[in-house]
């Protein structure tokens, strides 16, 4: 989604903790830099009309993933991590540790905080918290064993995964101490249940059971079950119930892997095995906002965008929460899309002898012949189905090629930010 903080927060000058490779080099010791400077988050774009800038990780670091923060992205290294300034490509911040073969990082689900745990050289586990937009130390010795995902600034949530299903703890980063666990998964009001899906945002978190007379996971992956589905959101600093939906269905259809829990900023996107219907509900509510026959592919603060008509005849619309269709536009299947106010951005991809190359294209929700935009991505192998992945963040939408198996991308390579 978009970050519309206006907050100010730390920006452009370095502050260089240890200066070169050479002198940390066989050592476990971080590479850390920091900015200290105000400016002001960068706002969201609207609108995009070519390549605002572009990144690419120095020789010999691997780039794997990438997060939205209040000022731009935190890149994700085997080595740790780079925070970028959305509007410029400025690289604000680094923490790395290029001659440890062995770390674990995380970036808490509201993109605030960075988690990087590794072995020091007296051979004991080290875990620092950074503040993603400043790259700064929050905590050197934060209680986070590397295998927790961080909600927020302040909790982190354990997942514990048996033959019964799963279940989950959250604890507090700065001292390690157990807020709340589960001693029973969450069930519906009756009948046999199966605690198998969980979305873990800094308002909620949201379990997803299934009841049903059979609830192994062998019966789950078969169709023709009467069963019933129990979305049931906690309090992240208590364990409380906040509110629960609880949907019957003469036929599953076959569980897994069918359910899905996807979050779009505050607003979760449920999918349920045996349900016609997306459901979109307020993660901290629990408000269902709309629900439509469609795919739901995008989701900003006033609209979201849905994959509508028949087989034969697929359309995008644009949707206001109110349920009016805002616009229409033609679609083929594959499409990697966002939504931006002047109008659908997809992501174009096209095969050659030495590489395919990936572009991104802007649609006029009026309809019309679209804006191309060059990017210069090329990969040896793009996925058909998602040949390169979109993320808004302040400051620019960033286009990367998917990294995966299917892809043949072990590593980004290149980013383009579209502005």
């Amino acid at each position: 989604m978009f970050l519309r903080s206006e907050a100010w927060v730390a920006g452009v000058v370095f502050t260089l903790f240890v200066t070169a490779c050479g002198a940390n080099e066989g050592s476990s010791r971080p590479l850390h830099e920091t900015s200290d400077e105000a400016f002001q988050s960068p706002g969201p774009v609207d609108s995009v009309s070519g390549v605002g800038w572009e990144w690419e990780p120095s020789e010999g670091a691997r780039a794997h993933d990438v997060h939205p923060t209040p000022v731009g992205a935190v890149v994700v290294l085997d080595s740790g991590f780079v925070g970028l300034r959305g509007d410029t490509g400025e690289e604000l911040w680094s923490y790395t540790l290029p001659d440890t073969d062995q770390i674990h990082t995380d970036v808490s689900s509201d993109g605030t905080r960075a988690a990087v745990r590794y072995t020091n050289d007296e051979g004991e586990p080290v875990a620092v918290l950074l503040d993603t937009s400043t790259g700064s130390i929050v905590s050197e010795d934060a209680h986070w064993d590397g295998e927790s995902h961080l909600l927020d600034a302040e909790l982190q949530i354990h997942r514990h995964y048996d033959e019964d299903g799963f279940s989950v703890e959250v604890a507090d980063l700065a001292d390690g101490r157990t807020m709340w666990r589960q001693e029973e998964p969450v069930a519906c009001s009756e009948g046999p249940s199966r605690q198998v899906r969980g979305s873990y945002h800094a308002d909620a978190v949201v379990l997803l059971a299934y009841c049903a007379d059979d609830v192994s996971e062998e019966a789950m992956y078969s169709a023709g079950q009467q069963a019933t589905h129990v979305l049931v959101a906690l309090d992240p600093g208590s364990g409380r119930e906040l509110w629960r939906h609880e949907i019957s269905v003469d036929d599953t259809q076959g569980y897994f892997p069918e359910s899905r829990l996807t979050q779009y900023g505050d607003t979760l996107v449920v999918k349920l095995p045996g349900v016609s219907e997306q459901l979109l509900l307020d993660t901290a509510t629990g408000d269902l906002l709309e629900e439509l026959s469609g795919h739901v592919l995008d989701v900003t603060e006033e609209a979201y965008l849905a994959r509508m008509g028949t087989i034969e005849n697929p359309v995008f619309e644009l949707r206001g929460f109110d349920g009016q269709v805002l616009h229409t536009l033609p679609t083929d299947p594959g499409d990697v899309v966002a939504v931006l106010d002047e109008g659908l951005l997809r992501v174009r991809m096209e095969r050659g002898p030495d590489g395919d190359t990936i572009g991104a294209e802007v649609t006029p929700w009026q309809g019309g012949d679209g804006t191309v935009v060059e990017t210069g991505l090329v990969v040896e192998s793009a996925d058909s189905e998602e040949p390169g992945r979109l993320l808004r963040m302040p400051g620019a939408v960033l286009l990367y090629p998917s990294v995966g198996p299917s892809a043949g991308v072990d590593a980004i390579e290149h980013i383009v930010a579209l502005q």
